[in-house]
């Protein structure tokens, strides 16, 4: 690791441990040990049950956009991979932990090209933040504009040009493919490189249509209309008072944040900033900051889960179902190239007829 990386890793702790100490010194100790000796832990069980449950969705959106180009991937073991990146998350460094988990599983237990792996898993994450934006736009509707005073005005215009611009991705890059072909020869160029690495980054979503992003992005509203449950069923545990509206204004933004490579993984970030908006919103400050802190526990156990399942070798089930790529689910990525013509003279030749 370079001393750039390890002084950027070293400052994403430091802001993780100052937001945390933040959350952790609203807290009024004495009276939140009252309220988690007498929480209702139906609810809290509820609750982790339910958050289990969300990543199916979450899952399903995966395998979907894998089947777009030719790929299976059994849901059982996407949903296994899920569980597995969300202890990536917590148990190791960096703020993509979890994705690259659940990339590197893609390609070992599917033998997906890596490429379309990632490119699938980046198309989540804008799909995640436009379903974000859209959960947030129909909070401000519910509980009106002037609950949502500090809510930025622009926020619901960027996710509906998000959403447009995903829709229109994929006929934009075959359209560019139609004016911009591939040379047929590779040139030993920085630029031509580049092209090529870039046409392999995007190969995927070439192959994606509207119809599977729509599916996406429903799936996408739904995996996050759960969390927001879940952290409504937590509040209920604890004896916070905590309505469905208020939650879709402030969960979007606190997933919102952690968009932003702060701290390792979001950690202390996504604390914080349920603290202060919930604050804004009416609830007390050790109040929610004794919710973040007791939401951030649930993620554990639930990455708990993921880790057991990982080291358990549920690998094996995912190695069952799993197909090898078949030559669609190659050939969008480049991997099958049609042979090079060999001339009489023992010469590696161009394309037939060059």
């Amino acid at each position: 690791m370079s001393s750039r990386r390890r002084l950027l890793l070293g400052l994403q702790f430091v802001v993780a441990g100052a937001a945390l100490a933040a959350v952790v010194a609203l807290v009024d100790w004495p009276a939140a040990a009252g309220v988690w000796a007498a929480a209702d832990l139906r609810w809290l069980a509820a609750a982790w049950l339910l958050s289990l449950a969300g990543f199916l969705p979450a899952a399903l959106r995966w395998t979907r956009l894998l089947a777009a180009v030719h790929l299976h991937y059994p849901l059982l073991a996407a949903y296994r991979a899920y569980l597995v990146g969300v202890f990536c998350g917590l148990a190791m460094p960096g703020v993509i932990a979890g994705d690259a988990a659940r990339i590197w599983l893609c390609s070992r237990e599917a033998r997906a090209p890596l490429a379309l792996a990632t490119t699938t898993v980046v198309a989540e994450r804008a799909l995640g933040v436009a379903a974000l934006l859209a959960i947030l736009t129909l909070g401000i509707g519910i509980v009106g504009s002037g609950a949502a005073a500090n809510v930025p005005a622009w926020l619901p215009g960027v996710g509906l040009l998000l959403l447009g611009a995903l829709l229109a991705l994929p006929r934009c890059l075959r359209w560019l493919d139609d004016r911009w072909p591939a040379p047929a020869v590779a040139r030993a160029s920085l630029p031509a490189a580049l092209v090529a690495r870039l046409r392999a980054a995007t190969a995927a979503l070439r192959g994606i249509g509207i119809a599977d992003l729509l599916l996406a992005l429903v799936l996408s509203i739904t995996f996050q209309l759960i969390d927001i449950v879940v952290v409504h069923a937590i509040g209920r545990a604890l004896g916070i008072d905590l309505g469905l509206p208020i939650l879709l204004i402030t969960m979007p933004l606190v997933h919102l944040a952690t968009v932003l490579p702060l701290s390792p993984g979001g950690l202390g970030v996504r604390e914080g900033t349920m603290a202060l908006v919930l604050a804004q919103s009416g609830v007390s400050s050790s109040a929610a900051a004794l919710l973040a802190l007791t939401v951030f526990l649930n993620r554990v156990l639930v990455g708990a889960v993921g880790g057991l399942a990982h080291l358990a070798g549920g690998s094996r089930l995912a190695d069952a179902g799993a197909h090898p790529p078949d030559a669609a689910a190659a050939a969008v990525v480049g991997q099958c190239n049609p042979p090079a013509r060999v001339d009489r003279g023992g010469k590696a030749g161009g394309r037939p007829g060059d």
